[in-house]
């Protein structure tokens, strides 16, 4: 499937992208996928620039005319964070595991290639840095939260505890 860049993704490019994506056949499985995607691709198109409502309603950039909004670019973290937890969970869902980010010295793993489609494609830049950081704080936070008795490497394999 051929990236448009600058153009953002519709619901039926997504539909395209997953039944290429080497997700399980289940019809209604890979329609729940397209659901999540399609959530948070929307959540983070709202939610990367920041608005305000006007009292007429409009969207504008200040609430007010002695509103003083902060020099550079807004940071689009929390946005990027919310559309990289929706594509996670969508390929764990639809393919039944967890994703590998990176296989050493070969090419990129699926789930690299469908989330780099989508992210590029929603304008996301630095996308392996992101989804490593994104991964790596994920398995941090659930190796702190966890009661299990596994503890899971960075690269997603497990080692028992001695």
């Amino acid at each position: 499937m051929r990236l448009n860049i600058g153009m953002p993704l519709t619901y039926v490019e997504i539909q395209k992208h997953i039944d290429v994506s080497g997700f399980k056949p289940d019809a209604s499985l890979r329609a729940q996928v397209a659901d999540i995607i399609w959530n948070g691709i929307q959540l983070f198109r709202e939610n990367k620039t920041r608005h305000y409502m006007s009292h007429t309603g409009k969207l504008v950039k200040k609430p007010s005319a002695s509103h003083v909004t902060s020099i550079g670019r807004n940071d689009q973290e929390p946005a990027r964070i919310i559309l990289i937890s929706a594509i996670c969970r969508a390929w764990i869902i639809g393919v039944g595991r967890a994703p590998t980010l990176n296989n050493k010295k070969h090419n990129d793993s699926p789930f690299m290639t469908f989330a780099v489609h989508i992210l590029g494609a929603e304008g996301v830049g630095h996308i392996h840095q992101r989804l490593e950081e994104y991964w790596s704080i994920r398995k941090h936070e659930w190796l702190e939260n966890s009661t299990e008795s596994e503890k899971w490497r960075l690269s997603g394999g497990s080692e028992p505890i001695l």
